[in-house]
């Protein structure tokens, strides 16, 4: 771990460089006390400060003491959070080099539409240190680069988890669409709900004085889309919980919503954008097995018909092997019907196979000349990009496991805020 005396040195020093700022020595030793300790190591006042500066900057907002004294709290505690990972990851060997700070600097710069020398203009204009600026980070990318050593390999996506996502997708065809931002903030247990929720509340306080909500939802939001600005992307009706949509279903484009309890949390919404789905095509390609029955067969007849179908439901086992299983109990017709359009197919096929898993047999359905058997081999959806929703399944799967992985760090440290 860091050696807390360093530290102390480190920021005296820095607050020298700063001395035009600082009135007196009074003022300056003031600078030096604790405002939190954790696990022995001191987060100063001269932190807290240049993180509040560095935070009203970002957020586009005017600086006072009104402002600062709702801030505090927030900063202070994502401090703490900060200080806490960079010792997890010191203990595990990770280290984030000069070239990638500088890097992530001049990408922010970029961003901006500044040169980096511009950018640290206006960081030093606003009283803020370049190496305040370059800690917040060193911290950002230190996590990062924790989450992705520590968690990352834990995360496998299915092929059925991504499946279920493209069934909903599907099924929702032709809903409203909506391109959403969320600031999160998470409740790991009863006894911080209220603090939480003032949290949330001094946030939707500044976002409605005009502070800019992907700032903010960087600075603070605890979800993965936090390195977005807090963009979920477009969101269709039914993919996110069931108090946020019916939250965005009363909010027009550019409305913000107050903060929403759900059962991880606080969140707090903006409606950019929103439209309507298409209705796209699905494009299937199908086997089945056919068990034939006869024209003006009896009401026995059509029993043993469907006895049979479920006998041969069950020994269905995917795609793999199905032709020859067709040929030995099918009537003609069975085997491979090839691709077909699903908004082809008759209504009770098209209601049997629309969200029927790939290589899962469907119950027997009434198709010309008896039952039949049929499995999905596989799916083209116009519209729907696989890759995408595995790569957003495995980022919420991340996210989850961040929150707990920083929830026992949390509960492990000793912590002493001193305000």
């Amino acid at each position: 771990m860091r050696h807390p005396i360093k530290r102390f040195i480190s920021c005296a020093l820095l607050i020298c460089a700063l001395a035009p700022a600082v009135r007196d020595a009074r003022a300056a030793q003031d600078m030096l006390r604790a405002a939190a300790v954790v696990n022995d190591e001191v987060i100063s006042m001269f932190d807290l400060d240049m993180r509040l500066r560095l935070a009203i900057l970002a957020t586009g907002q005017r600086d006072n003491r009104q402002l600062r004294d709702r801030m505090t709290a927030q900063v202070i505690r994502a401090l703490i959070d900060e200080r806490l990972q960079e010792q997890e990851a010191e203990r595990l060997g990770i280290t984030i080099t000069d070239e990638q700070v500088t890097n992530a600097a001049e990408k922010i710069a970029r961003l901006n539409k500044l040169t980096i020398e511009s950018f640290v203009g206006l960081l030093e204009s606003r009283g803020i240190l370049r190496k305040a600026f370059d800690d917040q980070l060193r911290g950002q990318l230190t996590w990062r680069a924790l989450v992705a050593r520590r968690l990352r390999p834990t995360v496998q996506i299915s092929n059925e988890e991504v499946e279920e996502v493209v069934r909903r997708i599907a099924a929702n065809r032709g809903s409203r669409q909506r391109r959403v931002s969320e600031i999160f903030l998470a409740v790991d247990t009863v006894l911080r709900e209220d603090e939480v929720r003032r949290s949330a509340e001094r946030l939707f306080e500044q976002l409605r004085a005009g502070a800019r909500f992907p700032s903010l939802a960087r600075q603070f939001s605890e979800s993965a889309a936090a390195v977005r600005g807090g963009d979920l992307g477009w969101i269709q009706e039914g993919q996110l919980p069931e108090e946020i949509d019916k939250a965005l279903a009363q909010m027009r484009p550019g409305m913000l919503s107050r903060p929403i309890r759900t059962l991880s949390g606080f969140h707090i919404l903006l409606l950019r954008e929103e439209k309507q789905t298409s209705l796209g095509e699905v494009t299937l390609h199908l086997k089945q097995v056919l068990i034939a029955i006869p024209s003006g067969a009896s009401e026995e007849q059509r029993r043993e018909a469907a006895e049979r179908a479920g006998q041969a439901r069950e020994r269905i086992a995917g795609c793999a092997g199905l032709d020859e299983l067709a040929s030995e109990i099918g009537a003609p017709g069975s085997g491979d019907l090839g691709t077909v359009k699903l908004s082809d197919l008759p209504a009770q096929i098209r209601d049997a196979v629309m969200a029927l898993p790939i290589g899962q047999p469907s119950r027997p359905v009434s198709v010309s000349g008896g039952l039949g058997v049929l499995v999905v081999c596989d799916r083209a959806e116009s519209g729907i990009d696989r890759k995408r929703i595995a790569q957003r399944l495995t980022a919420e799967r991340l996210d989850m496991l961040s929150r707990r992985y920083m929830r026992d760090l949390q509960r492990s440290a000793n912590v002493d805020i001193r305000l």
